[in-house]
């Protein structure tokens, strides 16, 4: 009896929170959002979730989502380039709706404007371009696929006036949940989550991607008992490692890979010492199939042919990358990750939809190496900024196991100046920086962006007015080995204040640091660097023989307790000149919340320092 009342009561819990009303039916508009000029709880916003309604249908089995969006700024368009990533196929309806003269103009999406690729099996993406969207429009779209969404946001970089979610219990489909964010929801009943006037959540210098901080739920199918369907369950972290080895467009892909058997002779023929052969390995793989900037945790097919057409999404690059270190006689395995982008994985919930993208391991005396072959400048055993994301999982037969993907190399940069002060206040002289590790991959990226040197010079100019640049070379641009080395003769305009007698000049030139990049009293999430920098500067400048100072900066030494952040300032004037040495360090990737104050704090102090001036007087 007490069970059977028990099951009553739930039943009726479940009616009563599926018998709520829909928050919003497909092409019924509210003229009053129409008519909307501004949000008046953010009126910063560029627009305006009005309604994100998704619902579960335990009858069909499938979920049916209804987006609706107004926009109220120029920059607000870009929240309408939907890219939709549905398991199996959709139907997908959509439409924009404008106000001309008080009628209500409906624009409806056109089948031609949903562009649809396969990504592998039965995994769609869509690409859809909504037709006449502008300020002020009203823009709604609405699609249905099988089963769950592997999680549903309640917030966004924009205010959500209204999320919700729904999902109907099944017995014959169960699942997990997670729920993450700061902002707490309206409603949180059994099977409905509501989350109302949700504020924008914007990002932030050096934050990690903002879904990992938004209030959302991610969503991991348990068992489906549907007769002729089937789908993998992350029971496990090991069950995922085992999914992975046996699927298609993973593990069966990666074959044999008789392919490379000649590419792994050229290389071993060579009789380098093992690391080298790994970083050959890695240069060989580059060479030869070109990354198509997809980012993919699956391959396009085996991968025979992605080597044969020369190109292909990151899996295709770095799995082919594993199966050239083994015929090395490497230890070899792939490592799965989620990117920055994607958001953090948690290790205490096994998943396979958080996992998007994947790198080569190597384990080697004891240590772990890892590979990326998708980029030319990145030099072998470093990955890319996009990968640096807390940890990835080991995809190995032997072992299973979790690898920390902090970098074991920094961005560095070392600057020097040789430059001389005039009478009139005009500087001229040398800069020389040499880039090493992340500073040079950054740098060898930008500069290739540029269809010329003159083009990149003229760049660097309008970033710094009162900068001439004279000349300029560059060493070791496409040797990835070796730091590169900027020569620049330059003029200075304008960096120099005369009045009268006296000179002021903040020795910093052009490398002072003028805007603290942390704004916000509180930051509830953590500051995310990515990996460590550390920067030196070594500034001489010969002032005339007919001045002397008169005020000179003081040294300091400014650092966290723990020093994880320090920076350092000695100015001294000796032979008519001034000598500045200055190093800013940041030594460790992640400031947590509680550290944020005293984070903020330093590079107030660091501005401060560095907008001192040195003031000369005539003799």
């Amino acid at each position: 009896m007490k069970t059977f009342f028990i099951s009553c009561l739930l039943s009726g819990l479940v009616f009563s929170v599926t018998a709520q009303p829909a928050p919003a039916r497909y092409g019924k508009i509210d003229m009053a959002d129409l008519e909307m000029k501004v949000y008046d709880k953010d009126t910063t916003a560029e627009a305006l979730v009005l309604c994100d309604y998704g619902e579960f249908n335990p009858n069909t089995f499938d979920f049916t989502r209804l987006y609706r969006i107004k926009i109220l700024k120029k920059e607000g368009t870009d929240f309408v380039n939907f890219v939709l990533y549905i398991d199996g196929q959709s139907q997908i309806k959509g439409c924009t709706y404008n106000l001309k003269d008080g009628q209500v103009i409906e624009s409806k999406l056109k089948s031609e404007s949903i562009f649809k690729e396969r990504v592998r099996e039965d995994r769609y993406r869509y690409r859809v371009t909504m037709p006449d969207v502008m300020v002020g429009s009203v823009v709604e779209i609405q699609y249905s696929f099988f089963l769950l969404p592997s999680e549903w946001r309640f917030q966004d970089k924009v205010p959500v006036r209204w999320s919700e979610l729904r999902i109907t219990d099944s017995p014959y489909v169960t699942f997990q949940k997670v729920f993450y964010g700061f902002h707490p929801l309206y409603i949180n009943q059994p099977g409905r989550w509501v989350g109302k006037d949700m504020p924008a959540l914007r990002p932030e210098p050096y934050m990690n991607s903002i879904t990992n901080y938004i209030t959302k739920v991610e969503i991991e199918l348990a068992n489906i008992m549907i007769p002729g369907r089937s789908k993998f369950f992350t029971s496990s972290w090991n069950a995922v490692n085992d999914y992975l080895l046996n699927d298609q467009y993973f593990g069966v892909a990666m074959g044999a890979a008789l392919f490379l058997i000649d590419e792994a002779k050229q290389i071993k023929d060579k009789n380098l010492p093992d690391l080298e052969k790994m970083k050959a390995a890695c240069e060989m793989v580059n060479n030869k199939v070109k990354w198509n900037k997809q980012e993919e945790l699956y391959t396009t097919a085996d991968l025979y042919t992605a080597y044969r057409k020369g190109s292909g999404n990151s899996a295709d690059v770095n799995l082919i990358l594993v199966q050239l270190l083994k015929k090395l006689d490497f230890e070899a395995f792939p490592v799965a990750l989620s990117t920055r982008q994607n958001g953090i994985i948690n290790p205490a919930y096994a998943t396979i939809d958080k996992l998007n993208y994947v790198v080569a391991g190597v384990k080697y005396n004891g240590k772990t190496y890892v590979f990326d072959a998708t980029e030319p400048y990145l030099t072998p055993g470093m990955l890319p900024f996009r990968a640096l994301n807390s940890r990835g999982r080991i995809i190995n037969e032997k072992n299973s196991d979790w690898f920390d993907l902090t970098p074991t190399v920094d961005e560095k940069e070392v600057i020097y100046y040789d430059v001389k002060l005039d009478n009139n206040g005009e500087i001229t002289g040398n800069i020389i920086s040499n880039k090493s590790d992340y500073s040079a991959y950054y740098f060898r990226k930008e500069f290739k962006q540029y269809n010329s040197q003159e083009e990149f010079i003229n760049e660097l100019e309008s970033d710094y007015p009162g900068l001439t640049i004279n000349s300029a070379s560059f060493e070791n641009i496409d040797s990835i080995y070796k730091p590169i080395k900027e020569t620049y003769n330059v003029s200075f305009s304008g960096y120099v204040d005369v009045i009268g007698d006296m000179i002021s000049i903040n020795p910093m030139l052009a490398e002072r640091m003028s805007e603290n990049p942390f704004k916000i009293d509180t930051r509830k999430y953590p500051v995310d660097y990515g990996h460590c920098i550390k920067r030196k500067y070594f500034i001489k400048i010969a002032v005339p023989d007919n001045y002397e100072i008169t005020a000179m900066p003081k040294p300091c030494n400014i650092q966290l307790p723990d020093k994880s952040a320090r920076f350092t300032y000695q100015a001294a004037f000796a032979g008519n000149n001034i000598q500045l040495n200055v190093n800013f360090e940041i030594n460790k990737t992640i400031f947590v919340e509680t550290e944020y104050y005293l984070l903020k704090e330093f590079y107030n102090q660091v501005i401060a320092k560095q907008a001192e001036v040195i003031t000369l007087k005539k003799k």
